[in-house]
């Protein structure tokens, strides 16, 4: 695994969260699904990307963190299912979501500001240095992916390194065509309720890819001193040829 690479530890259970960057960034993974844990640099503040399930392994191991979430990001209004839940169990946390997301996440948990409104401090934070917005003829308009500046906790990261924050990839990590994965895999279909919204996507998936193949290799290209990659959906991508993996990809 990846991850072994990185901090030498095994997170062999589904659905704990495991280390990417010792102090700065975790995953969780469960079926076909992250969620990301980024911790700041002062070390006082977490941010939970794309809220999991809430269950009582992921609360413990956040608590073992030691650190307050600050704040629960939604990237887009198709990964809103558990937001409701992750805001009852971190009441002090404050949920945001890109501005065009606004309006259909709110029909699920009260939003307290759009990313937009806090880039600021997440550059200053969370080392947050470029963000990436997909093209407008992309059907998933409302993702942002963000390029993250590594602070060198970690004794085999680089300080200066950067890390690339894929929201828009969908099932990244594909270097073939995958028919389960284009038609949205088992857990969009049959555990989520959305059979239209899923229908839909199931048809344009293959189609979307040749929108966003261009850009997803500007931003690729546009990314600097990358060593990590961290995806919404797909294992993580660690070491010094991470952007000539990523050039590879078969993007849904």
């Amino acid at each position: 695994m990846i991850v072994e690479k990185i901090t030498g530890k095994k997170f062999p259970n589904a659905g704990r969260l495991r280390c990417v960057v010792n102090g700065q960034i975790y995953q969780q993974r469960y079926g076909s699904s992250n969620s990301t844990i980024l911790v700041n640099k002062k070390k006082d503040g977490l941010i939970i990307h794309t809220a999991p399930e809430i269950t009582a392994d992921f609360l413990a191991d956040v608590a073992q963190l030691g650190v307050p979430v600050k704040y629960v990001m939604i990237s887009n209004e198709v990964h809103e299912t558990h937001a409701s839940a992750a805001k009852d169990a971190y009441p002090q946390a404050k949920v945001v979501c890109p501005k065009v997301s606004r309006e259909l996440v709110s029909q699920c948990v009260p939003v307290d500001a759009t990313q937009e409104d806090i880039l600021e401090e997440l550059e200053t934070d969370f080392g947050f240095v470029k963000v990436f917005k997909a093209d407008d003829n992309v059907t998933a308009t409302a993702d942002r992916s963000f390029l993250v500046q590594l602070y060198g906790d970690d004794e085999n990261i680089k300080k200066g390194n950067n890390c690339l924050f894929v929201a828009q990839c969908g099932y990244g990590n594909n270097t073939d065509f995958n028919l389960m994965a284009a038609l949205g895999g088992f857990q969009g279909w049959f555990n989520r309720g959305r059979y239209f919204r899923m229908f839909y996507w199931s048809f344009t998936n293959c189609a979307n890819h040749a929108m966003i193949n261009p850009y997803w290799k500007r931003m690729v290209n546009n990314s600097d001193n990358l060593q990590v990659a961290i995806f919404q959906h797909g294992n993580p991508i660690v070491g010094d040829d991470t952007k000539e993996q990523l050039l590879k990809f078969y993007v849904y």
